[in-house]
C-alpha cells in the first residue's frame, strides 16, 4: 500500500509540475507582443484613449519603429497620436468612399495609419504608443488593427490577417480590440491611473493582472485537490483488496 501511495503522490507532483511549466511557457511567449489597454471601449464610445504597449522579445534588438494601420471600413473618428519620449509620431489620412457619421456631422477623411519612430538609442523595455479617439465605431464585433514592428537589427514583425500573394505569412494575427467592455469605475482623487488591458496575442480579456493570476492559482489548487482525492480513493480500494485476500487466505 505504501508503494501505491508513493506512486500516487508522484503522479500528483508530475501533474502539478506539468501545469506550472505550461503556464510559465505561455507567459514567456506572450511577453513578446503587443497589449492594447483602452480606458473604455463600448460601441460608439466617445473620448477614448487606446494604449498599444509593445514588449521586446530580444533585449539586444529593441523596437525602433512601430506602424499601426487603422480600419477604414469601420473607421475611428477624430484620431490623434502621442509620441513617447525619444519618439516621433506621423499620421497618414485617407478619404473615405462614404462619409462616416460623427458628433460634428459627416466625416470624409480619417486617420488610416500612424508611424512611430525612435529618435535616439534605446534599451529593451516596454513602450506605450497612445491614440486618442473622439468616436469609436458602432456595431458588434472587434475592431481589427494591422501592425508592424521594426527592431534595431532591421527585423520586422507583422500582425495581419492578410498578405500579398506569394509573400510571407505574418507572424501574428491582426490585433483585435473587443467592443462592449463596461467603462471603468471612477478612481479616487490622487489614485494612480490604470487601464483595462486586452492582450493582442490571443490572451482573453481579464487573463492578465492579479485577478487572472488568482484565477490560475485557484485552478491549479483545484486540480491538485482532485488528483489527491483520486490517489486516496485508489489507495483505500487497494488496501481493502489486500485485507480481503488476507481473510480469504
Amino acid at each position: 500500500m505504501s508503494a501505491q501511495l508513493t506512486a500516487g503522490r508522484r503522479l500528483v507532483a508530475v501533474g502539478l509540475l506539468s501545469l506550472l511549466l505550461g503556464a510559465g511557457s505561455a507567459g514567456a511567449a506572450d511577453a513578446a507582443g503587443i497589449v492594447i489597454e483602452p480606458d473604455h471601449v463600448e460601441p460608439g464610445a466617445r473620448d477614448v484613449t487606446l494604449v498599444f504597449r509593445t514588449t521586446d522579445s530580444d533585449p539586444a534588438a529593441p523596437t525602433t519603429g512601430f506602424q499601426l494601420f487603422l480600419p477604414t471600413g469601420r473607421p475611428l473618428v477624430g484620431v490623434t497620436a502621442s509620441a513617447p519620449p525619444g519618439w516621433t509620431a506621423d499620421l497618414t489620412t485617407t478619404v473615405l468612399p462614404t462619409p462616416a457619421p460623427s458628433t460634428d456631422g459627416p466625416v470624409s477623411e480619417v486617420v488610416s495609419a500612424v508611424s512611430w519612430t525612435a529618435t535616439e538609442p534605446r534599451t529593451a523595455a516596454p513602450v506605450d504608443f497612445t491614440l486618442h479617439v473622439d468616436l469609436m465605431p458602432e456595431g458588434a464585433g472587434p475592431v481589427r488593427f494591422r501592425a508592424a514592428g521594426t527592431d534595431a537589427a532591421g527585423n520586422t514583425v507583422e500582425w495581419a490577417d492578410s498578405w500579398a500573394e506569394g509573400g510571407p505569412k505574418p507572424a501574428h494575427d491582426a490585433l483585435k480590440l473587443p467592443l462592449g467592455a463596461a467603462p471603468r469605475p471612477p478612481e479616487p482623487a490622487g489614485a494612480p491611473s490604470h487601464h483595462h488591458g486586452v492582450s493582442a496575442t490571443a490572451l482573453p480579456a481579464g487573463a492578465a493582472g492579479p485577478a487572472g493570476i488568482a484565477t490560475a492559482a485557484a485552478g491549479l489548487l483545484a486540480t491538485a485537490a482532485a488528483l489527491t482525492t483520486l490517489v486516496v480513493m485508489l489507495s483505500r480500494r487497494q488496501r481493502r483488496r489486500f485485507e480481503k485476500l488476507g481473510r480469504d487466505g
